[in-house]
């Protein structure tokens, strides 16, 4: 099953708009252990980040060019420092969720390499497309 390139950046958008909404929670939470410091508030920048370049794959299906792969080459960077950073914050539920945004991503990539596959109809027998 191949899926379009904004399914699959919208499972990226998923992840993390979940990413977003624990770290805020963990930032704001006094019993998170996180709560008001500058990791914490790292993780909101980089889920923020990763959130708006997925809604830009998912919004932009049509471009073209050097921007996609630009997009999709910042947002592995963007996962897996953020999964590092949930790590080190020891944030499980954050790492569960940069989990998703790399599984996204894997299957971001496979349908930026998938053929086009176009349809052929035959009249009087010629192809057509």
């Amino acid at each position: 099953m191949i899926m379009s390139r904004a399914t699959s950046a919208g499972v990226i958008a998923l992840g993390a708009a979940a990413g977003l909404i624990i770290s805020l929670i963990a930032y704001t939470t006094r019993s998170s252990g996180i709560n008001g410091t500058g990791g914490a508030l790292l993780v909101i920048a980089s889920s923020t980040a990763i959130l708006l370049a997925a809604l830009a794959l998912v919004i932009w299906t049509s471009m073209r060019g050097w921007l996609p792969g630009t997009l999709i080459f910042l947002l592995i960077l963007g996962i897996l420092g953020t999964a590092f950073a949930a790590y080190l914050l020891d944030s499980a539920w954050l790492l569960v969720a940069m989990a998703v945004c790399l599984v996204g991503w894997f299957l971001t990539v496979g349908a930026r390499r998938a053929p086009v596959v176009r349809s052929v109809r035959s009249v009087k027998g010629k192809a057509s497309s």
